[in-house]
């Protein structure tokens, strides 16, 4: 047998490296739009394209084919022709469903890769096993490897590196990139083909004729036609899908020209389009109804020269924050064409587009109404607390006149009852004493209160034995509770500070407040007041009072209200009378003296108040004023 030696036509090899690359190109651009079109187009796309790419590819391949030249005459196989033209398609139709798959799994893509490896080999050898001629084609193993490693690198890199930039949410590769993945497809595909071509030879039968048979197969100028209209079909559908790509991103785009006019026109509130230099450049309608003035006003004149010089520097401030990429909203005030002031409340964005900043909007929305009832109501306020601090200053007033003449009515009560008087006068006298008692007692907790609620109460800083406030304010009680057969208790640490500085009258008007409501509602048992300290920071010490009782508790629906002014709950306020200011007034005097004060009961098992106060233990002037009011 003799061998054949062929020679390659260098424009026919220059060819197959272009349609290679034109193909690849084409694949990664229809990858990249498969990502983005809808679900119901995608088959679509995918069918059409994989038929389209499968003969772009077959027709590098036969490109190459025909570019080699032998001194026989060959033609080719019409049903291996099929058959290799059908390889490369099935190859494209099995990456375009796995790289527009959602979340595709390994395994889905390594064999996607496998299977367009042995479609691309396939169509190569499969292609020239097609060719019929007056040889034997030979085949070196190794090489014929090598070819398989191109074709399969080809096939798992277009896989892998696109499903990769995908699955990072980097979206569709730019131009560059695309170029750089074509011309690397292209590339390998090159170099499986004419390493598959290389690893072939060709020894021509002996005494065999140089010109196969006539009638057999295809000639190389039909193959070329159908590989010149597979080409050809391929730059139609590729174009033709720019072209309606193109004019269907146009309609996209006229469909939000339309929807932002008429979101723009539209939109109730005033809209203003600037550009990067603050010019107005476009108003909506609502700008001129809540204005008065027309577009042509407004695009002739400086937006800032409508506002108030204070409201300009702050509205250019928010510009150049809007110009680094921050959203401002701000309320300024813009002067009406009839003279009156608008309240405006705007909030100005930048427009990006490209990557980069085109255009400034601002939505006003006026809020005048809003700001003119925020005044209304303001005003309300200031009048009701002037209407509150008139009514403390007439109870003030008057608590001090009616108490001047009560006085005298208490003392010249005792002086009758430091008299002779004897019988029915002198209970008479005792009535009198009693009810004046009672009464300059409603009327100091009216005057504590009324000091309260104007601001006018202030602490004294003084030093005072905590021991002897303790026993004074229950030797106030000693003889109620011995009357009533109760037992009253104090429990004292001896590790507290003998001397305090602090407002004692305060404190013990607190404590007689609530050890007065113990003895009131206790019928039988007992009293107990205590005291601790909670903590000490250098020289101030923060002490907590306790005073528990076993009398009747207090309602669970009471507990709420139960430091309210004037709050009394039905049955106590039936049996026991009184104002309801006590416990009032005495949450506002430990909150002057920086603590709390809380309660816990439960009906039937009595109840347990408990506050905290701020002392000094530290030696300091007397009587100085803290200068705290409530």
């Amino acid at each position: 047998m003799e061998h054949l030696q062929g020679t390659y036509s260098l424009p026919l090899v220059l060819l197959s490296f272009i349609i290679a690359v034109f193909t690849s190109y084409c694949a990664v651009e229809l990858c990249c739009r498969l990502w983005q079109v809808q679900a119901r187009m995608k088959a679509v796309r995918i069918a059409l394209g994989s038929l389209t790419l499968g003969l772009g590819f077959w027709s590098m391949h036969f490109v190459g084919l025909l570019a080699l030249r032998l001194p026989i005459e060959v033609r080719y196989n019409a049903p291996y022709i099929f058959i290799s033209m059908l390889l490369p398609v099935a190859a494209v139709l099995a990456g375009l469903s796995v790289l527009t798959d959602g979340h595709p799994s390994r395994i889905k893509l390594a064999a996607a890769g496998v299977f367009m490896t042995l479609a691309v080999c396939g169509m190569h050898y499969v292609g020239m096993t097609s060719m019929i001629m007056p040889a034997e084609i030979r085949y070196d193993p190794v090489i014929v490897l090598v070819s398989c490693v191109f074709a399969g690198g080809v096939s798992f890199a277009s896989i892998f590196l696109l499903q990769r930039r995908r699955g990072r949410g980097k979206g569709p590769p730019g131009l560059r990139a695309r170029i750089a993945s074509s011309l690397l497809f292209g590339a390998l595909l090159a170099a499986m083909h004419y390493t598959g071509m290389s690893a072939a030879s060709y020894e021509a039968y002996p005494a065999a004729p140089l010109l196969p048979d006539p009638d057999a197969g295809f000639s190389e100028v039909v193959l070329a036609t159908c590989v010149g209209a597979a080409s050809l079909l391929l730059v139609l559908v590729v174009s033709g899908g720019q072209m309606m790509d193109r004019r269907f991103a146009l309609r996209l785009a006229e469909q939000s020209r339309q929807r932002y006019d008429s979101i723009f026109e539209h939109n109730p509130d005033m809209v203003c389009l600037f550009d990067l230099k603050g010019q107005l450049l476009r108003v909506n309608p609502a700008a001129e109804r809540i204005t008065g003035y027309s577009r042509e006003m407004f695009l002739s004149r400086s937006f800032t020269s409508l506002l108030n010089r204070r409201d300009a520097a702050r509205v250019r401030a928010c510009f150049a924050r809007v110009l680094e990429g921050t959203p401002q909203t701000i309320e300024c005030t813009l002067r009406h064409r009839s003279g009156r002031k608008i309240h405006l409340s705007t909030t100005i964005v930048p427009m990006v587009a490209g990557g980069r900043i085109v255009d400034i909007y601002t939505i006003s929305k006026d809020i005048t109404e809003q700001k003119e009832s925020e005044r209304l109501l303001v005003q309300a306020k200031m009048e009701a607390e002037r209407a509150a601090r008139v009514n403390s200053e007439f109870l003030a007033v008057m608590s001090h006149e009616i108490r001047t003449p009560l006085n005298g009515i208490l003392a010249m009560s005792d002086l009758l009852l430091e008299s002779d008087l004897e019988g029915e006068p002198r209970e008479y006298a005792k009535i009198i004493n009693r009810s004046g008692t009672a009464l300059l007692s409603v009327i100091g907790d009216v005057l504590d209160f009324s000091k309260m609620e104007y601001g006018t109460v202030s602490l004294k800083r003084e030093a005072f034995s905590l021991h002897a406030c303790m026993e004074e304010s229950l030797g106030l009680f000693a003889p109620q509770t011995q009357q009533r057969e109760l037992e009253l208790r104090c429990e004292w640490d001896e590790r507290l500070p003998a001397q305090l500085f602090g407002d004692e009258g305060r404190l013990r008007q607190v404590l007689i407040n609530l050890i007065g409501n113990a003895v009131k509602f206790t019928e039988r048992g007992e009293i107990r007041v205590s005291v601790r300290e909670r903590r000490r920071e250098g020289e101030r010490v923060e002490l907590e009072f306790a005073v528990r009782d076993t009398g009747t508790g207090i309602p669970e629906e009471a507990l709420p209200n139960l430091f309210q002014p004037f709050y009394q709950h039905a049955s106590s306020a039936k049996k026991h009378g009184g104002t309801g200011l006590g416990l009032a007034i005495s949450k506002r005097i430990v909150e002057l003296m920086g603590g709390t004060i809380r309660v816990e009961s439960m009906p039937g098992e009595g109840a347990e108040f408990l506050f905290t106060v701020q002392m000094q233990t530290a030696p300091a002037p007397a009587a100085v004023e803290l200068g705290r009011s409530g």
